[in-house]
């Protein structure tokens, strides 16, 4: 059985500095279930400062079985309505692909902060194992 501790949320810095990028991004980044990632990447207009995944924490889970997660990603679009892909790729401490979680499409309007969660599943297994994240992320308009 398997159960997860989780670090603390920390506030989002407001004037954090973004890096312009094309879209698709496309990025591996080592991760920890439970934390706050930041990509503070700007993506077409669409800001993108935090990614989570979140395991409900008030019961153990076997390691075949499918734990209840919440995928959180706090967005802010500067330009006109957009949508966002995104696709997580979860891996291990080697960077050898675990299991792939497809999110439903995120609507972002314009000049409007978004603060997306979603429900999903993951293998409790998957959870356990995974060290890194690839991430890729799409705005279309």
């Amino acid at each position: 059985m398997m159960v997860w501790s989780f670090v603390a949320p920390s506030s989002a810095a407001q004037d954090a500095d973004y890096t312009a990028v094309a879209s698709p991004f496309q990025e591996d980044y080592d991760y920890q279930i439970g934390a706050d990632l930041r990509p503070l990447v700007d993506v077409d207009g669409v800001r993108w400062s935090r990614f989570s995944i979140r395991p409900k924490n008030d019961r153990e889970y076997e390691p075949t079985k499918p734990v209840p997660v919440t995928v959180e990603i706090d967005l802010v679009n500067n330009g006109d309505s957009a949508d966002v892909l995104l696709i997580v790729l979860f891996e291990d401490e080697s960077g050898t692909a675990l299991d792939r979680l497809e999110l439903d499409k995120i609507g972002v309007g314009r000049g409007r902060p978004k603060e997306e969660v979603q429900k999903h599943k993951v293998t409790a297994s998957v959870l356990e194992a995974t060290r890194r994240v690839y991430l890729f992320f799409e705005v279309s308009r």
